[in-house]
């Protein structure tokens, strides 16, 4: 019988690993020390078990940050060396939450319509999303010409 203690169990699904936000992904890349742009091989290399072992190992550390961050929002005092204990499991191949994906892409398109932030415009009523429409329709703005040099 084994000394150590029993580890906890987490599991991490790509639904989760796209619910990160751009801070926590930019720490957990930092923690694996690697650039935002090498996340998509990283995660291939080890979901497909395809690479070298370095790639293989520097993807399982991310993940390990991944979840550390995720671990976070539920005990900020949750330490890094703690983190790397956990018992992760994964599920890479799961498809991501389609309400998840839904939400983001109305709020990001609320954004760009009003100015607003995304989490901001995402609140807003359909009603208030079409008063935007329509003030802008009312507001064009007015051209000004360069002066002519002659």
């Amino acid at each position: 019988m084994s000394h150590y203690p029993e580890a906890r169990r987490v599991e991490l699904t790509l639904a989760d690993i796209r619910r990160l936000t751009i801070l926590e992904r930019a720490r957990a890349c930092a923690l694996a020390g690697i650039a935002e742009s090498d996340i998509p091989r990283m995660l291939r290399a080890v979901s497909q078990r395809k690479g070298s072992p370095a790639a293989i190992e520097t993807g399982v550390l991310l993940l390990y940050a991944i979840a550390y961050q995720l671990e976070r929002r539920l005990d900020p005092e949750l330490s890094w060396d703690a983190a790397q204990r956990l018992d992760l499991a994964l599920n890479l191949g799961s498809a991501p939450d389609p309400i998840a994906e839904a939400e983001a892409r109305a709020s990001v398109e609320a954004a760009l319509a009003t100015g607003l932030p995304p989490a901001v415009a995402g609140e807003l009523s359909l009603a208030q999303l079409d008063a935007y429409a329509e003030a802008r329709k009312g507001t064009r703005p007015h051209r000004r010409r360069a002066p002519v040099r002659r």
